[in-house]
């Protein structure tokens, strides 16, 4: 059964908003995979909770790794190791995997690729030194760092023992993050020394209300949810998320955990969205 709430999308076209990511990502595969890029790619993602940043930057590393990688669509095959990897579990070292990167002359190369997800939620000091440790291994591989909800080692003091890996490391970094400073917030924000580390920084994009309801149902059909009254239950739910995909995700979850897997209006109006005062 699908995981709704951490749904990872299969095509660029099912991800709703976010085009400056979907934008860095096109070029990022296209310049590794057919020139050979190793480094510069370094990406800072922001944005609040539930705005597209993981799915995206997920799905994009499975492309990237993907052994049978579509240049025309720019999707992966679906079917390949890396593919049908779990690239939400953090507990293991990431994964390796070989792939017949093709130059501007179409000759295949074999590439070991290297990926590292990093959950900073749950990172201690001691954690951190150990995956530097292991990252500081300097050959031709290509290594990509997914650092998740890099604000977190902010606010305990540790993004400065990221600023010369950052620099001076052969890798591409991606880091996310949701943090975003009010007024009487004592959290730290992320220091400008380590978002000077990024070359892209880029910000999550809402959808429009009209892009939502399409989207909303598109998945609806694609995980045989039935609406109550379309026409007015999408919309609504698009309003009532203010345009946030992931809460609207948490509604079409209850939906599908039903019996009758049936989502109504009266579903809409009860649930509580992060937002809501």
């Amino acid at each position: 059964m699908k995981d709704i709430e951490r749904w990872i999308p299969e095509r660029w076209d099912q991800i709703v908003g976010n085009n400056a990511l979907k934008e860095y990502f096109w070029d990022m595969i296209w310049c590794v995979r057919k020139e050979g890029h190793r480094s510069g790619f370094n990406l800072l993602a922001t944005g609040p909770s539930r705005t597209g940043k993981t799915s995206a930057i997920t799905f994009g590393i499975k492309c990237l790794g993907c052994l049978n990688f579509d240049f025309e669509t720019m999707n992966p095959c679906g079917t390949c190791k890396c593919c049908t990897l779990n690239h939400h579990l953090y507990g293991n070292e990431g994964w390796e995997n070989v792939v017949d990167y093709e130059d501007e002359r179409e000759v295949s190369t074999p590439v070991r690729y290297h990926y590292n997800p990093v959950d900073c939620t749950r990172l201690s000091e001691a954690d951190l030194e150990d995956k530097l440790a292991r990252i500081r291994v300097c050959n031709e591989d290509l290594r990509i760092i997914y650092l998740d909800e890099v604000h977190r080692l902010s606010r305990r003091f540790m993004d400065e023992r990221l600023l010369k890996p950052l620099e001076d490391f052969p890798a591409i970094w991606i880091a996310s993050s949701a943090y975003v400073k009010r007024d009487g917030d004592n959290g730290q924000p992320l220091d400008k020394m380590f978002q000077n580390r990024f070359t892209f920084r880029i910000t999550t994009q809402l959808p429009n209300l009209d892009q939502l309801v399409i989207w909303l149902a598109e998945r609806c059909h694609e995980w045989g949810i039935r609406v109550e009254t379309p026409e007015v239950t999408l919309p609504r739910l698009a309003e009532r998320c203010h345009q946030i995909p992931g809460m609207a995700l948490q509604v079409l979850n209850k939906a599908h955990k039903r019996r009758s897997k049936l989502l109504t209006l009266a579903m809409v109006e009860e649930h509580t969205f992060d937002l809501d005062e």
